[in-house]
């Protein structure tokens, strides 16, 4: 009785100090349940109807123009050792960053980190099926390297986390070293455009001028990952073009 009490209420604390972590670790498992549900096998759940309409294929989003799998297939996963682990992971960064940073600037961090790491895939790895959370993981561990490294703090755990990370890349078939790097440095310019900028702003611009500075800045970050996914698939087009 008091075991279940203490985790309800551990759990009930996750979920309101840090809500976007806590949510984005729902979704995640929610999706993973529902593909083990269609494909009927823990392992095999790659097999199901919505991993394969949801996950990256580059092929599929230039021909047929199913650009939201840049976005869905962040919360698609291989098995349950991969889930796991970018579940721990995102446990981890989450819990360190969403409060200092804030909730909507955590939430928008991860997204386009999610979304640089799909249109890295789109660029060097274009005949592979992509799936994972680790670009948008890469993209946190980057933001928060750099917060760190402009405010003078100690770094070199993050750093030590992200060259660990970027090894194993290297050196594990199957991991998709496109989608971390393009993560991480989407991440890290995210972070620059929402933390460190309107930090180094005057005293005189005021809070409510720094919140459009980050913003604004934030939205160029965005407009470039969107203009480098259609040169991606423009590249791609040009490339059936001459193929065909």
């Amino acid at each position: 009785m008091t075991t279940q009490t203490y985790r309800g209420g551990a759990v009930s604390r996750f979920f309101r100090l840090q809500p976007v972590t806590a949510w984005l670790i729902a979704a995640n498992f929610a999706v993973y349940a529902a593909t083990v549900a269609q494909a009927r096998s823990l392992l095999g759940n790659n097999a199901s109807a919505l991993f394969e309409a949801t996950a990256l294929y580059p092929p599929l989003v230039v021909v047929w123009d199913e650009w939201w799998r840049l976005l869905t297939s962040a919360f698609q996963h291989f098995g349950p050792v991969h889930i796991l682990l970018n579940m721990y992971m995102l446990w981890i960064l989450g819990v360190g960053i969403e409060r200092s940073i804030g909730h909507l600037r955590f939430l928008a961090l991860y997204l386009v980190s999610a979304l640089g790491g799909s249109v890295a895939v789109m660029f060097f790895s274009q005949n592979a099926l992509t799936a994972g959370a680790s670009g948008a993981i890469f993209g946190l561990m980057g933001a928060y390297a750099i917060v760190a490294v402009s405010m003078r703090l100690d770094a070199k755990g993050i750093l030590l986390l992200l060259v660990m990370n970027i090894g194993v890349s290297f050196l594990v078939p199957g991991v998709s070293l496109a989608a971390h790097l393009g993560g991480l440095v989407v991440g890290a310019l995210g972070a620059f455009a929402l933390v460190v900028l309107p930090r180094r702003l005057p005293t005189r611009v005021g809070r409510g001028g720094r919140e459009t500075v980050s913003w604004v800045g934030y939205l160029v970050v965005v407009a470039l990952v969107a203009g480098a996914a259609r040169v991606a698939a423009d590249t791609m087009s040009v490339g059936f073009m001459v193929t065909g």
